[in-house]
């Protein structure tokens, strides 16, 4: 079960929507300025997600507020904003009846704790600000409740506030009213204490069993920040992440930080998740980063480990047999089987694309015209618009009555307000058109999801489809005429290796393969296949070994992966699809691979080709040439450039 969520400050970042659609945060916290990602979140990306909106204001304008005369003046300015910011985001309900925004943060880490202080002795400016801040939040929350619109406290910064009476003694107020509380938890290196480690994590839990036994268990916590910075506990206090250039930590380190904090939160059923800063990273936080890639180009993969804490593996129901073959001989029938279960299964995995292919046509049909609180939202623009031009044409006629202003200008105003005014009278017919388009688009809109869940619904039948045609791929290249005979010297271990017990390399038919990539471990030359299996599952969670075959130092060779197994050897999908992944124990970045090691990879390399029908000149490549990674070291095409000693060798095999 996950209660990881994401902190979300740039909503462009690549892979966004993808890592929405795959991990479906519990949480999630948004600097509200994308409406659309919104929308799209309550139609499909994550529906039943918590969103907290936040409005950015600066620490300047924090602290002023609080120094100020009546700063609940201050909250309910702040709420009102929130309010009508872009023509009323906070009151839109999305696809699914839930409104874009669940609740709304007050204030960001814009009161120094007493825990910050020595031996917890507040200053007279803490005190003073701390009574502003409950007095600030109250009239906030009050504001926004007479909408109908949730607020969540606090927000402070991590380890400031660490005991129960550090929210007991100066938050009354706000613990009267409020139902969300937020807090902010971070460490370094790590979050689960242990020597060296500095660490706010789990104050929440120390400070909530004060609150709850003296308010009861009206409240749901939030971590609406939290993950990794060397700000905390670390000597120099830079303001950096996980993928900091000072003293980086591989993504394993940080992801048993989060497995563990996970872990944690699920003790304690009042905590709704946290939001990992940053996930929508903007460029100051890139070292916070959880999309893209690494310091090294390496794929990010932490959305795949947060992912597979959803996953709980239920009872898989027995295929269905395979129909019966047509005439003709077991070649010709095999092959025919093959296409025919290939072509279903294409048929079958486009129906959820097609599906999202006409909403997609829908949406922008919809957007114009879809409805609001108070009708059509062009309407209710347009309603705005003419709203405000008469308060400026309203406000311009009272000004004109002050002598301090030339009333030329004034009258200049006047004549464009009018301007105005006309072109939005000129609008209304078209924005009649827009209100009738868009009953006639919810019409169709309203018989659209039954046909998508049905599309959607047929994973299923896929699954079997799938398993079915990998059973007829692996007899067809069982097949004398088809098979791959492994050269002398190389054992096949395919039915001895390890797997993960819920996740499989997708299966492609033989006809697709093109091509073969070369690979380093960087590893052992000793390196046991089968134990390398092990670790990429355990510690990267993957299916399985990503080679279908590993040679190592000493010139032993295993064929490791069925070749109708597309395994995940490069970013690159199409590569992936042709291509035999071949690997070589060791690291070549600064010498290449001994003799007889190119020798048994030669003669792999040179039966793929015999059965394959490749071409030994533009088919075999290294994975650093279409991948920008070091695989298969510098040496491969630098230095020994022993890509020119392999295929030599091949060559020669091939005139045998």
């Amino acid at each position: 079960m996950n209660r990881l969520g994401f902190y979300i400050e740039n909503t462009t970042v690549r892979w966004m929507r993808e890592a929405l659609r795959q991990v479906k945060p519990p949480v999630i916290l948004i600097h509200a300025q994308d409406r659309g990602l919104l929308r799209d979140i309550r139609r499909e990306l994550s529906p039943d997600s918590f969103i907290v909106g936040r409005l950015y204001k600066t620490i300047q304008q924090q602290e002023a507020w609080l120094d100020s005369d009546d700063p609940e003046k201050h909250g309910r300015e702040f709420a009102e904003e929130i309010i009508n910011y872009d023509f009323q985001l906070a009151k839109e309900v999305g696809a699914n009846g839930r409104l874009l925004i669940d609740a709304w943060m007050s204030l960001n880490e814009a009161l120094r704790g007493p825990a910050s202080f020595p031996d917890y002795q507040v200053d007279d400016q803490f005190r003073c600000r701390a009574d502003a801040y409950d007095r600030f939040q109250a009239a906030f929350q009050e504001r926004l409740a007479q909408e109908g619109l949730p607020a969540v406290a606090f927000n402070f910064a991590a380890g400031n506030f660490t005991r129960p009476e550090h929210y007991l003694d100066w938050f009354p107020r706000t613990l009267e009213r409020y139902t969300y509380l937020g807090f902010h938890e971070y460490g370094w290196p790590a979050l689960k204490p242990g020597p060296d480690v500095a660490t706010a994590a789990l104050y929440y839990r120390t400070c909530m069993e004060g609150v709850i036994q003296r308010y009861g268990d009206k409240f749901k916590v939030i971590m609406t920040e939290a993950g990794l910075t060397m700000a905390y506990g670390h000597p120099q206090n830079p303001d950096q992440g996980w993928l900091n250039e000072i003293q980086p930590l591989t993504e394993e380190a940080y992801w048993q930080s989060l497995l563990w904090y996970n872990n944690e939160m699920l003790k304690d059923a009042y905590v709704l998740g946290a939001c990992l800063f940053e996930v929508g990273h903007a460029s100051k936080w890139r070292t916070f980063r959880h999309l893209g890639e690494d310091n090294q180009g390496n794929a990010i993969l932490l959305m795949n480990r947060i992912e597979a804490l959803n996953n709980i593996p239920g009872p898989t129901p027995p295929p269905e047999p395979p129909p019966e073959p047509p005439e003709g001989d077991i070649y010709e029938r095999t092959q025919a089987l093959v296409d025919a279960l290939g072509h279903e299964k294409e048929i079958i995995a486009m129906l959820p694309a097609q599906a999202d292919a006409v909403e997609r046509l829908l949406t922008p049909l919809a957007a114009p015209a879809a409805p609001a609180a108070q009708g059509a939202e062009a309407v209710m623009l347009s309603r705005n618009l003419r709203t405000r031009v008469d308060q400026i044409t309203a406000t311009l006629h009272q000004l004109q009555s002050n002598p301090d202003i030339d009333p030329d200008k004034i009258e200049a105003m006047l004549v464009r307000a009018e301007h105005v005014s006309q072109q939005l009278d000129d609008l209304q017919p078209r924005v009649a058109v827009i209100d009738d388009a868009s009953q006639q688009v919810q019409a169709i809109q309203s018989a659209f999801p039954e046909q998508k869940r049905a599309a959607q619904s047929s994973s299923g039948l896929l699954t079997q489809v799938d398993d079915l045609l990998t059973r007829a791929q692996r007899l067809q290249s069982d097949l004398p005429a088809n098979a791959f005979v492994p050269p002398e010297g190389v054992q096949d271990i395919r039915d001895d290796m390890p797997h993960h017990p819920t996740k499989s390399w997708p299966s492609r038919p033989l006809s697709k393969i093109k091509r073969v990539v070369l690979h380093h471990t960087v590893t052992s030359p000793e390196t046991d296949p089968a134990a390398l299996a092990r670790a990429l599952i355990s510690r990267r969670d993957l299916p399985g070994l990503p080679y279908h075959f590993l040679v190592q130092g000493d010139g032993d060779g295993f064929w490791a992966e069925a070749l109708e197994i597309q395994v995940a050897q490069t970013s690159k999908t199409a590569i992936n699809e042709e291509g035999v992944a071949v690997a070589l124990a060791g690291n070549f970045t600064d010498a290449p691979p001994p003799d007889v090691q190119l020798n048994t990879a030669a003669a792999i390399i040179a039966q793929l080709i015999r059965t394959f029908g490749l071409n030994v000149d533009t088919d075999v490549i290294g994975r650093s040439e279409v991948d920008a990674v070091g695989s298969p070291g510098k040496q491969w095409l630098q230095g020994a450039k022993y890509k020119v000693t392999l295929l030599d060798k091949v060559r020669t095999l091939l005139q045998m």
